[in-house]
């Protein structure tokens, strides 16, 4: 047998020459989200989407339907009372100023203009209304095209929902019928390619996408961007290197998601029923505002947060 302190100087050559551990791998970057606005009047808050004058708008599904317009001077006041079934659910304003919103128990697409006229531009769209849980999510491209979602449920369980195209002249044509339970949906800064979140289990989401064409169809097959566990997937918003910032109902919780599909950042709010995203314009666009609610979707809450990328527009 070789004797103990013969073994020392070859433990030693083994040691140098062996590989370094790999490094920890570095999770993403948390921030903290901050609350702003609550009410407990508003239930479930949706949609936020922000008007040329950093005014945020969003919808209320509580005691109170309708729209709630907020900013930092003057805090919250109801904006419009519409799509009062239920309450509006996703929002969306464009260049001109005309607010657009999903109709989630009367089935239809609404546009609102800046003088509050309402007019409805989508309705009886629907192949089966009686599986159908109504329109869900919108998003407005700058030549007018507006793409929805209608999911059939929201934890994979049920037959796939529809995500649908109204086409510049004003017709209602499905866009695709791939995929169970759609509901956030977003344009990139280009408007080449079409986001649209949702999930394959009760804690399971993902991001796919497809290249639009220019006449606002699909140009080729869907793609998975990615796959998340530990989230329900809901609203999302873009910022200026490409990313998508997704917010995971009943996680309290909101991932920057690559073009890559990789995570880089993570917001927590305290409340989380978390629903949806939108930055700020201009000297606001590093704030991120968020809508959520507590998880009996009684009392309705906004939060922001402070961002080192911010928003397209």
């Amino acid at each position: 047998m070789r004797p103990v302190h013969a073994l020392f100087p070859l433990a030693l050559l083994l040691a140098a020459c062996a590989p370094a551990p790999p490094p920890a791998t570095a999770g993403p970057i948390e921030i903290k989200a901050k609350l702003i606005a609550s009410d407990s009047s508003w239930g479930n808050t949706e949609g936020p989407a922000i008007d040329a004058r950093n005014n945020l708008y969003f919808t209320s599904r509580g005691t109170y339907k309708g729209v709630v317009k907020w900013n930092a001077k003057d805090g919250p006041s109801r904006y419009l009372d519409i799509a009062t079934g239920a309450g509006p659910g996703g929002l969306w304003i464009d260049d001109a100023g005309n607010l657009f919103a999903t109709a989630t128990d009367e089935r239809q697409i609404l546009k609102v203009t800046p003088g509050k006229k309402v007019s409805t531009i989508a309705k009886g769209f629907e192949k089966d209304p009686r599986t159908s849980k109504g329109p869900n999510d919108l998003v407005a491209a700058r030549d007018g095209t507006v793409y929805f979602t209608a999911p059939n449920g929201y934890d994979g369980s049920s037959p796939n929902g529809t995500v649908y195209r109204i086409g510049k002249d004003g017709k209602t044509s499905v866009f695709s019928e791939e995929i169970t339970g759609p509901n956030g949906i977003l344009l990139s800064a280009d408007e080449k390619t079409l986001y649209v979140a949702h999930n394959t289990a009760p804690n399971t989401s993902k991001i796919e996408m497809w290249s639009l064409g220019a006449d606002g169809a699909a140009s080729g097959g869907r793609k998975e961007l990615i796959t998340i566990e530990g989230c329900q997937a809901d609203g999302m918003d873009v910022d200026k290197e490409g990313a998508l910032w997704l917010t995971c109902y009943s996680f309290g919780t909101a991932y920057r998601v690559t073009k890559e599909g990789k995570i880089t950042h993570k917001i927590t709010t305290d409340q989380k029923a978390l629903t949806n995203c939108k930055f700020g314009r201009g000297a606001n666009s590093n704030t991120l505002y968020l809508t959520s609610s507590d998880m009996a979707r009684v009392t309705g809450y906004v939060y922001s947060a402070e961002l080192p990328i911010g928003g397209i527009r």
